[in-house]
């Protein structure tokens, strides 16, 4: 899944890379504890949860939420309005992984 979805990511990067940078400025991406760092970790907590509840293994419940963020990240790079703050956010993506990898961890500890 993570094969088909890095591609796509990729190519709408490149698609919005000349216009503007990337990623925004640390500054603009709001502080760690912002209520929409705790949407994606939220977020990324369920889906990876699901997933695993679901059967698959850790590495493609990990892989496959942190593939709808890099979506999501593409969206807000190349897609989102200009007028609500275009660009991605590492940030972001940080809070993905950390939700993924909870959501994986809780799943194991109930599990045992």
């Amino acid at each position: 899944m993570l094969g088909l979805l890095l591609p796509l990511a990729a190519a709408l990067w490149c698609g919005s890379a000349a216009a503007s940078p990337l990623f925004l400025s640390s500054a603009d991406q709001g502080p760690w504890l912002a209520a929409d760092k705790e949407l994606h970790f939220a977020g990324s907590l369920a889906i990876a949860t699901s997933v695993r509840v679901e059967g698959q293994s850790r590495r493609a419940s990990i892989a496959g939420t942190l593939g709808i963020g890099l979506l999501k990240e593409a969206y807000d790079a190349a897609i989102k309005p200009r007028r609500m703050g275009r660009g991605a956010s590492w940030k972001d993506l940080a809070a993905d992984l950390a939700g993924a990898l909870a959501g994986v961890a809780l799943v194991s500890a109930l599990d045992r």
